[in-house]
């Protein structure tokens, strides 16, 4: 693509088909990001976003839309196919001004999560085509495409807004993703408190506070969610259940039982039963 300065050169656009189940975080997306579901059966996910945690279902042609500085995370739990597409700042500054908008800087398409909006998806598979098939349309016409889409981001959903790219909160997305860090890298040993602030580089009492606020539970609580996640990955790879509450730190079996049924809803032999 040709003019640097309007970020075009910079646009990162792919596509992916049957990405196993696993869990995707951005602690401050650097562009603003477009996520379309493409998997044609729903699939459960677990999203969070500035001002925004819950659980729900993907369905196809659903997309997720984060503004950059925002914090990304989703979680699935079958195969996932999408698009995803990142718009750089200089790109939305470079339309926003054509368009005689406030400078882009100051642009922020919120934060929406599968939200359903036709055209930003035919866009984007257009998109798609012309680069698996080797651009025939040239660099105009994929400049064309990006433009229309921009333009149509702009105008539905970019607001004027402070943008939350300060320093402050940097650091603190800096400080959380040390501590999810630490967390994975220590599922299947013992987490104190402190351990987890040290890794954080901030107080304990700051580290709840945090954990609260972009999680929506306290440490203790996400370690356990991710224990129980763990073992349902141990338990399909063939493990024993005693095997996996030894493994991931449970008294027993029945201490496994116990919190892998307030969790998942089922206990481990039925959940086994029901993967079959």
């Amino acid at each position: 693509m040709t003019g640097d300065t309007s970020g075009w050169s910079d646009v990162k656009l792919s596509g992916v088909d049957g990405v196993p189940p696993q869990e995707a975080f951005e602690p401050v997306l650097s562009d603003h990001l477009l996520v379309i579901h493409l998997t044609p059966q729903p699939v459960r996910v677990f999203e969070r976003a500035d001002g925004y945690s819950g659980e729900g279902v993907a369905h196809q042609g659903d997309i997720n839309l984060f503004s950059a500085g925002d914090m990304s995370f989703c979680r699935w739990e079958k195969d996932l196919s999408f698009i995803r597409l990142d718009l750089p700042l200089a790109l939305t500054n470079h339309v926003a001004a054509e368009m005689e908008l406030p400078n882009g800087s100051a642009i922020d398409f919120g934060r929406h999560i599968r939200l359903r909006d036709d055209r930003v998806v035919h866009l984007a598979q257009w998109l798609m085509a012309d680069l698996k098939e080797g651009e025939p349309g040239g660099k105009l016409y994929t400049e064309s495409l990006i433009r229309m889409l921009s333009v149509h981001l702009l105008q539905r959903y970019g607001t004027v807004a402070e943008r939350k790219t300060s320093a402050s909160q940097r650091l603190v997305r800096k400080q959380l993703e040390g501590a999810l860090d630490y967390i994975h890298a220590h599922l299947e040993q013992e987490i104190s408190l402190g351990a987890l602030a040290a890794a954080a580089h901030v107080s304990s009492s700051h580290l709840v506070r945090l954990f609260r606020e972009a999680m929506g539970l306290p440490p203790h609580q996400y370690v356990l969610q991710e224990r129980i996640r763990k073992a349902q990955q141990l338990l399909l790879g063939g493990n024993a259940i005693h095997d996996v509450a030894v493994t991931l730190g449970f008294s027993d079996q029945s201490h496994l039982h116990r919190h892998f049924k307030r969790i998942i809803g089922v206990t481990p032999r039925e959940f086994l039963r029901q993967s079959r």
